[in-house]
């Protein structure tokens, strides 16, 4: 039988299933793209059997004198109507095919044209279906399988938050870098994933979410006013004190405070040698080869959600783990971690985690300072103090040195060097005098540990991608 069709979908807008074939006559094929709203195709002729094969469509727009009715076999002749379209009508199908595309999955295979002529038959009645499938609020959307119908009400309802209040004034900090940054979005949002994986989800898909604010930083990550400082004016100084008559013969005082009036300033500066075993520094070494080491990176500029990207530098081009999951939970590392809480007197919830770190020959830190600027005004607050743990002995170089202060300390298997970022009578301000730098090795492998510890807790605020 012969269908005339006007206005008929061409060969990208219909199902993958349907074979089509477009002639035109003297002119070129009109191919109507997914998602072009205002594509009108040509009219077409449907060769279509009478066993409603659809492998066999084939679409003509040839001179067939017989092209204005059905013939299904007899003499009879079975008009039809094709339904016109209904301008600003709700609920209606404008096209005769509808359902029997709708049936063969083009809701969802092109959505361009069904969602809007074939409303009835996608099941969109009584939804505004953003153009551009939320195209105007970072990646255009991805809209198709089986959760397909039920994603159409839910890009409506984030077209709604977009449109209407993500406009407000409170949004102006947020509302350029508030975007979709993947095609699926909202489709995990509709899974569940802005409450299962909300790191990644309440930032990268925060149109979908309905979180932009959450964009800003210090909305995302408040300081927690119940958090307190572990040390306040003058505790830096009592606690190198302490550790000097706890530690004894073991420590050497490197570089202190000077107690004459007028006298330059120098900080502090301590050695405490046999601070961890030969076996605590092997498996730490075990450790970080089994994490697998990879080149060094620095704290880089600013990102969009107010968190910093790594950037590789040529004034640093050590190899490090970080030592978190079993290497964290690792009985010997848990005994390292211990020592250094009971040491210093700050509890380990408010250090990162150990940094392990590799050196070959040849490769160096230039001078450097372990004070973030930002961390200042964060959750876990500023780096108070570095303990370095040398984990074996270098055969030549490798020393940690403080221009500033001139003074270089060797690397020594089991050996703890510690040192304050921060000024004793504010520990939120910066000790600039601690600038240090690792000295090329020139003989040998070193390794090494980091152990940064923050006036505040820093692994609770971490944990939420806080810090």
């Amino acid at each position: 039988m012969k269908i005339p069709i006007t206005k008929i979908l061409a060969s990208s807008l219909l199902f993958s299933s349907i074979s089509l074939h477009v002639v035109a006559e003297e002119t070129e094929d009109q191919v109507c793209k997914a998602g072009d709203e205002t594509c009108a195709p040509q009219e077409a002729v449907v060769d279509v059997d009478s066993s409603v094969n659809v492998n066999s469509i084939e679409i003509d727009n040839g001179d067939d004198d017989d092209d204005s009715y059905y013939e299904d076999g007899d003499d009879d002749d079975d008009h039809y109507e094709e339904e016109e379209e209904e301008e600003d009508s709700d609920c209606v199908d404008t096209h005769n095919l509808c359902a029997f595309w709708a049936k063969e999955g083009e809701c969802q295979n092109n959505p361009g044209y069904m969602l809007k002529s074939c409303r009835k038959s996608c099941n969109t009645c009584n939804v505004k279906v953003p153009a551009g499938l939320g195209s105007g609020y970072g990646e255009p959307q991805k809209i198709e399988g089986k959760e397909a119908t039920n994603l159409w009400p839910r890009l409506a309802k984030m077209d709604k938050y977009m449109s209407e209040e993500v406009i407000k004034p409170e949004y102006d900090k947020v509302r350029a870098e508030c975007k979709n940054r993947n095609e699926l979005c909202l489709f995990w949002a509709h899974i569940g994933e802005c409450e299962n994986n909300p790191n990644f989800m309440l930032i990268n898909c925060a149109p979908a979410c309905e979180t932009c604010k959450n964009i800003d930083f210090n909305y995302r990550c408040p300081v927690d006013p119940d958090e307190k400082d572990v040390f306040g004016p003058g505790d830096l100084h009592k606690m190198f004190e302490r550790i000097v008559d706890e530690y004894g013969d073991n420590v050497t005082i490197l570089s202190k405070p000077p107690t004459e009036e007028g006298a330059e300033f120098t900080p502090w500066a301590i050695t405490v040698d046999n601070f961890i075993s030969d076996e605590e520094c092997e498996s730490l070494i075990e450790l970080g080869g089994f994490l697998g080491y990879e080149r060094s990176t620095d704290v880089g500029k600013m990102k969009f959600d107010g968190t910093h990207e790594a950037k590789k530098s040529s004034t640093r081009t050590s190899e490090n783990a970080w030592c978190t999951d079993e290497c964290f939970s690792h009985e010997l590392t848990q005994k390292t971690l211990g020592k250094i809480e009971k040491l210093t007197g700050v509890p380990d919830a408010n250090s990162e985690y150990l940094q392990l770190l590799k050196y070959e020959k040849g490769q160096f830190y230039r001078v450097h300072h372990d004070y973030i600027e930002n961390d200042d005004g964060r959750p876990q607050g500023p780096r108070i103090l570095t303990a370095f743990l040398y984990l074996n002995d270098v055969e030549k170089g490798g020393g940690t040195n403080f221009p500033d202060l001139d003074l270089t300390v060797m690397p020594k298997k089991g050996r703890l060097l510690l040192w304050p970022s921060v000024l004793n009578e504010d520990p939120s301000k910066k000790d600039f005098t601690t600038r240090h730098q690792a000295l090329d090795v020139e003989e040998g492998r070193k390794y090494g540990a980091n152990a940064w510890l923050h006036l505040r807790n820093f692994k609770k605020p971490h944990e939420t991608g806080c810090t």
